[in-house]
C-alpha cells in the first residue's frame, strides 16, 4: 500500500482537473487579461504565479508526477465538459489513480443525460454548485438528477457557501437545503464540500439530523476569516468529528492549478490537526485512516491501484459514533 509523506495512506477526495483547454475557455469567456488573472490568483489563492504555456500540457501526467512525489494513492477530480475527454484519456493511461466527479448544472437541458454519461463512463460522483448556479438543492428540477445519480450509484457532492470569486449567490448557499433531498433519497450519499464554506453551524446540524450527509475538509478554508468568532482548523475538526464522527468526515485538498499542483501544505495541516485531537477524542488509527482514505473509498466503491500497478488493499468498514 502506498504511504504518503505524512506517514499514512492518503486518497485526496477533492481536486480539480484543470486542463489547458479549460483555462483557455475561462480566459476567452471572461475576457480577462493575463495580468488580471495573475492578480486574481495571487489575491484569492495561495498560488504565487499563474502561467499558461504556449503548448497544451499533459494534465494527467502532471498529476501522476505530483501523486508520486507526495505518495498520494488516488485523487478525486471535478470534471467539466471541456476536460471530460482528456480526463477519460488520463484514466485509461493511469488506471486506479483518478476518481471522477462530473460537474452538473441543473439548468442544462441535458443535465440528466450528463449524469447518465458519468455513470456509464465509470465516474464515482457528480458535483453541484447551488450558490454559483442559482438553484436550491431541494428544487424539483434537481430531483431527476438525484434519481439518475442513485440509479448509477454516484456520490453527490455539493458546494454551498462562499466561493473564490464574488459570483456566489448566498440565497442558494445554505447547506440545510440538502436536508430534504437527503430525506427523500435515503440510499443516496451526499457530501458537502469545504466544511460548508462558511456555513459550518448548518453542516454540524445536518450531521445530527441526517445519516447520509457527509462533509469534506478540502481547501485552505479561508471562510474561517469571515465568521464573527475565531476558529482554527483544529477546532473545526473537533466540532466536526464530535458532530458527525470519523465515518462522515472526508479529507480533500481542493488542489487545482499548476505550477502549484498538489497542496501538500493542506495535508500536513489537517493531518496534524486530527492527530492532535486523537488522544482527547479517543479516535483510533483506523478512524484516522477512514478520514484520510477509507471513507471516500467506501462512499464511491473506488479501488486505488498503487504505483506498481497492484490494486491496493483496503479496509472499508466504519463503525459510526
Amino acid at each position: 500500500m502506498v504511504v504518503s509523506n505524512v506517514g499514512i495512506p492518503v486518497v485526496d477526495s477533492h481536486a480539480h482537473f484543470v486542463t489547458f483547454a479549460t483555462v483557455k475557455m475561462w480566459m476567452e469567456t471572461s475576457q480577462a487579461t493575463m495580468e488580471q488573472m495573475e492578480k486574481r490568483v495571487s489575491k484569492l489563492t495561495d498560488m504565487e504565479h499563474f502561467t499558461i504555456p504556449d503548448e497544451a500540457w499533459d494534465t494527467g501526467q502532471m498529476w501522476i508526477d505530483e501523486m508520486e512525489k507526495y505518495g498520494i494513492s488516488a485523487v478525486g477530480m471535478m470534471i467539466n465538459r471541456e476536460s471530460w475527454d482528456e480526463f477519460n484519456d488520463a484514466r485509461r493511461r493511469f488506471p486506479g489513480r483518478f476518481l471522477g466527479y462530473a460537474m452538473i448544472n441543473p439548468a442544462d437541458d441535458d443535465a440528466v443525460d450528463q449524469v447518465e454519461r458519468a455513470g456509464s463512463d465509470g465516474f464515482q460522483g457528480i458535483k453541484l454548485y447551488p450558490s454559483s448556479w442559482d438553484f436550491h438543492a431541494y428544487d424539483k428540477r434537481v430531483y431527476p438528477i438525484y434519481e439518475e445519480a442513485l440509479r448509477n450509484n454516484l456520490l453527490v457532492i455539493a458546494h454551498f457557501g462562499i466561493t473564490i470569486g464574488s459570483q456566489a449567490n448566498l440565497v442558494y448557499g445554505n447547506p440545510l437545503d440538502i436536508q430534504k433531498p437527503a430525506h427523500d433519497f435515503p440510499e443516496l450519499n451526499f457530501m458537502i464540500a469545504h466544511f460548508g464554506a462558511g456555513f459550518l453551524r448548518e453542516v454540524l446540524m445536518l450531521m445530527y439530523q441526517t445519516n447520509n450527509v457527509h462533509m469534506d475538509t478540502s481547501g485552505s478554508n479561508s471562510w474561517m476569516k469571515y465568521l464573527p468568532y475565531d476558529l482554527t482548523i483544529t477546532k473545526v475538526f473537533e466540532k466536526t468529528l464530535k458532530a458527525g464522527g470519523p465515518c462522515r468526515v472526508v479529507f480533500g485538498t481542493d488542489s487545482s492549478f499548476f505550477p502549484r499542483g498538489f497542496r501538500y501544505n493542506i495535508l500536513e495541516e489537517q493531518y496534524g490537526a486530527v492527530k492532535a485531537l486523537c488522544p482527547q477524542l479517543c479516535y483510533s488509527e483506523e478512524d484516522v485512516d477512514n478520514i484520510f482514505r477509507g471513507n471516500i473509498l467506501r462512499l464511491t466503491g473506488f479501488k486505488p491501484v498503487d504505483m506498481t500497478g497492484v490494486e491496493a488493499e483496503s479496509t472499508l468498514s466504519c463503525v459510526d459514533y
